[in-house]
C-alpha cells in the first residue's frame, strides 16, 4: 500500500510540473443541461469516416482514420478527429476501440498493454480514438495535451465531454454499419470515464472494459490531487462543490445504467489509486448493479506496472464474451 501511494505521489508531483499558467474559468452557463435530456444532448449518427491505410504489417492494413467532429467547438485543431487504425484482412474480425487517458501525450501506455497481444494472438481490428484537445487536437495556445478538455471552464468541460461521447458513438455506429465483427470499447482512466458514459447511451456496443476509470469528474476535481489546481481556480471564482456537482451532473455515467448487457462489462480499479478514488469507482459499480470487477492492489501507476496483468485479464474476458 505505502509503495503504491509513494509511486502515485511521485507521479502526481511530476504531473503538476506542467499546469495552466492562467485561470481557465470563464463564466457559469445560464442554462445547465439536465440528465433527463441526455439522449438529446448526446445524440449521434454515423460519422463520414475516411481511411488512409497504405501500410501493411503482417495481416493488417495500417494507417489513420479521420472524420469531422459532430460537435464543433470552434477550434479548428480540435474539430477534426484523426486516430490510428489497424485493420485485419479477416472480414469477421472484432473491432476494438481504445480511448486513452487525460493528459496522455502519446498512445504508448495503451499500446504497450494491448497492441502486440491483439495483433499476434487475436487478429482483431484496432482503432485508437483521440479525445478532444489531446495529441494533434491540442490548440497551439494550450500548454499540454488535454488542458482544455477538463478544466475550470465549466461549460467547455461539459461540451468537451459531449464532443467525446458523440464522436465516439459516431465511430461505433460507422463500424457497425461497415464491419461484420462485434464492437468492443476499452477505456483507460479518463478514457474509461468516456467509454462508461458512452455505454449508457449507445446500444451498439458488444462489450466494455473500463480500466482505472473516473466516474464523477466533479468528485475527482474536488477530492483528488490531480484536480487541486482546477479546484483552486473554481474556488477563486466563487464555485463550490455543490455547484460543480450540479453543473457537471449530465456527464456522470452513474446517472444511468448501460444499454449493453451487464454480463459484457468488466470494470478494473486500483485499491490505492490517488488519481481515481475507490469511493467514486465503487459508486458507479453499485449504480450499475455490480457488473464483473477486478480490484488490483496498486495505485494508478498500475497502468504501467501491472500492464501485463491488465492485458491478460482484459483479453481473457473479451475472448469469452465476443468469441465464445
Amino acid at each position: 500500500m505505502i509503495f503504491s501511494k509513494i509511486i502515485d505521489h511521485y507521479a502526481l508531483n511530476d504531473l503538476h510540473k506542467t499546469r495552466s499558467k492562467e485561470f481557465q474559468f470563464t463564466y457559469i452557463p445560464a442554462q445547465i443541461p439536465e440528465t433527463k435530456d441526455s439522449e438529446i444532448f448526446y445524440k449521434a449518427h454515423p460519422a463520414d469516416v475516411s481511411f488512409d491505410t497504405s501500410n501493411l504489417i503482417k495481416n493488417y492494413k495500417t494507417g489513420t482514420f479521420q472524420f469531422k467532429s459532430l460537435v464543433p467547438s470552434g477550434d479548428p485543431s480540435n474539430d477534426y478527429l484523426t486516430g490510428e487504425v489497424f485493420l485485419n484482412k479477416n472480414e469477421d474480425a472484432a473491432n476494438v476501440v481504445f480511448v486513452h487517458g487525460w493528459r496522455m501525450d502519446s498512445l504508448d501506455r495503451v499500446k504497450k498493454m494491448f497492441h502486440n497481444r491483439i495483433m499476434n494472438d487475436f487478429g482483431w481490428n484496432m482503432y485508437y480514438f483521440t479525445l478532444p484537445y489531446h495529441f494533434q487536437r491540442k490548440p497551439e495556445r494550450s500548454l499540454y495535451s488535454g488542458e482544455h478538455m477538463i478544466s475550470a471552464d465549466i461549460n467547455r468541460t461539459v461540451q468537451s465531454t459531449r464532443q467525446a461521447v458523440v464522436d465516439l458513438r459516431a465511430l461505433i455506429q460507422w463500424i457497425k454499419s461497415n464491419k461484420k465483427g462485434p464492437v468492443v470499447l476499452i477505456g483507460v482512466s479518463l478514457g474509461g470515464f468516456i467509454t462508461n458514459l458512452t455505454a449508457t447511451l449507445e446500444p451498439q456496443i458488444d462489450a466494455l472494459v473500463s480500466i482505472f476509470y473516473a466516474n464523477r469528474i466533479s468528485y475527482s476535481i474536488w477530492n483528488t490531487i490531480p484536480g487541486k489546481f482546477i479546484k483552486a481556480d473554481l474556488e477563486h471564482h466563487g464555485v463550490n462543490y455543490d455547484d460543480l456537482i450540479r453543473y457537471w451532473r449530465i456527464t456522470e455515467p452513474s446517472q444511468s445504467i448501460p444499454k449493453i448487457n451487464k454480463d459484457n462489462i468488466l470494470l478494473i480499479s486500483a485499491k490505492y489509486d490517488q488519481y481515481v478514488h475507490m469511493e467514486d469507482t465503487n459508486y458507479l459499480w453499485e449504480s450499475w448493479g455490480r457488473p464483473a470487477r477486478y480490484i488490483y492492489n496498486c495505485g494508478h501507476a498500475g497502468i504501467v506496472l501491472n500492464r501485463k496483468k491488465i492485458a491478460t485479464d482484459t483479453l481473457s474476458f473479451l475472448k469469452d464474451k465476443i468469441t465464445g
